[in-house]
């Protein structure tokens, strides 16, 4: 039998034992409840398993079921992950259903849903179908939106004015034929850097069509279009074709504008309509420009505006400055800046102020139209380049040319939605930007602490 001495001492051990055992075990549920209903919790810097608050809306407003076959390798972690982050959506409605399905343990599903390979989903909806290859939240939730709609927005880019074009991403092995031209190659670099493809193929990618009109059909064109796109004319419109976009807007057409400095566009009358001007001339701004150049002014902090919402810093290069009429607009029209350049900028010849960049113009809808249905809508940028393909893929410009359109096709929920990523943490800064933070970190705090420990010994001496 144990002495009971050694029983105390047992005893004692337990009693130190027993609270470790019993925290251990209320971890243990709790982890338990919390998988079972809440789900995971997602701890990383961007939120890469996590819905955008735009992603959640656009499930809670689905109506009608639809089901979602998602087609993935069971071995593979990002078609793993993407399963997950569907769920998500059928947590955010219950009119959603999602299933996944292994091809490799399934082939004859695969085979009469029409699934070649894994990553792809199938989603149907009221005897509509929908394939997508893809796995991203863009994906997902832009085939959402086209699957509840009837079918997809057009946005219509003017050419023939010497605008950007939309085929602009010709293959360098096309050229094998023409020997050693060097100025066609120089000639089809040019064409490709100023070019649109990448902006047609973001479009395309958020469920837009999109298509180019030609100079001289443009009013047979307007109404299929949902957004116009006018990038850059640099040679004036016909009368009939500046007079049809004029009144087109002014029934309630969305309309894009992005010109350049010193440019005759012709749709002078139009910016007229919406009481803005643009000055002659190019813009500097040595008080906030992309990296070494004040001829790229750059803007960080835009207008309070849903547009403008989570974008990070974009700039334009070469950009012209807008000057909204102020007091004097015409009635009805309501413009509001939406990106500024600092009060350092100025134009050839003139005193440093603050411009426009971009600006959204409305008028009310009974000045429109006798129905009062529709509210005409101008969105004005003073510059092309931006949304280029040399430009669009850098910081935030693409996101803040999708952004336009999507506000003027009525795709709110599309707004600020983009493939999520991993990022190398680099920091992008205006040269004001990093002025404030050497000031700070090198000679502020410094001083600071000095004078902290002066003031210590001070006091202590």
């Amino acid at each position: 039998m144990m002495p009971r001495a050694q029983w105390r001492r047992a005893g004692k051990r337990l009693s130190l034992w027993l609270p470790v055992l019993a925290v251990a075990a209320l971890l243990l549920a709790l982890n338990l409840w919390a998988a079972r209903n809440l789900g995971r919790v997602d701890l990383t810097a961007q939120r890469l398993y996590s819905l955008a608050p735009e992603s959640i809306e656009v499930a809670r407003q689905v109506k009608q079921p639809v089901e979602v076959t998602w087609f993935y390798d069971l071995r593979n972690k990002s078609m793993v992950d993407a399963l997950e982050l569907l769920r998500q959506y059928e947590h955010a409605n219950p009119l959603i259903r999602v299933r996944g399905v292994d091809p490799a343990l399934r082939p004859a599903e695969a085979r009469e849903a029409g699934i070649q390979f894994a990553g792809s989903a199938v989603l149907t909806a009221d005897r509509r179908k929908l394939t997508i290859n893809g796995g991203t939240e863009t994906d997902f939730t832009n085939a959402l939106i086209r699957i509840s709609q009837r079918g997809a927005q057009t946005v219509c880019f003017t050419q023939g004015h010497r605008e950007a074009m939309l085929d602009s991403l010709t293959s360098l092995d096309d050229l094998e034929d023409h020997g050693d031209d060097e100025n066609l190659v120089a000639r089809v670099e040019v064409h490709e850097q100023h070019g649109m493809a990448m902006a047609r193929n973001a479009l395309q990618t958020l469920g837009f069509a999109t298509r180019g009109v030609n100079a001289g059909s443009l009013a047979q064109a307007l109404p299929a279009c949902a957004v116009v796109v006018a990038a850059g004319p640099r040679t004036p419109f016909g009368d009939d074709d500046a007079q049809a976009l004029r009144d087109w807007t002014a029934a309630g057409g969305k309309t894009l504008l992005l010109l350049e400095p010193d440019t005759r566009h012709g749709l002078d009358a139009l910016l007229a309509d919406f009481g803005i001007a643009r000055p002659p001339g190019a813009l500097a701004d040595p008080g906030s420009h992309y990296r070494n150049d004040p001829g790229s002014p750059a803007v960080s902090d835009y207008t309070r505006h849903k547009m403008t919402r989570g974008l990070p810093l974009s700039f334009f290069p070469g950009a012209a400055g807008l000057e909204p009429a102020g007091d004097s607009l015409p009635k009805g029209v309501v413009v509001t800046p939406l990106a500024q350049t600092s009060s350092q900028a100025h134009l050839p010849g003139q005193a440093p102020s603050r411009y426009t960049l971009m600006a959204l113009a409305t008028r009310n809808a009974q000045a429109a139209s006798a129905d009062g249905a529709a509210h005409p809508t101008l969105l004005v940028a003073g510059d092309s380049d931006f949304a280029t393909n040399r430009h669009f893929a850098t910081l935030g410009n693409g996101a803040l040319f999708t952004s336009a359109v999507t506000l003027l096709a009525g795709q709110d929920a599309l707004l600020t939605i983009r493939p999520r990523h991993y990022e190398g943490r680099r920091v992008e800064l205006t040269n004001r930007q990093m002025r404030t933070v050497f000031w700070t970190s090198t000679v502020a705090l410094p001083l600071l602490a000095l004078m902290t420990g002066l003031v210590l010994w001070w006091r202590r001496r």
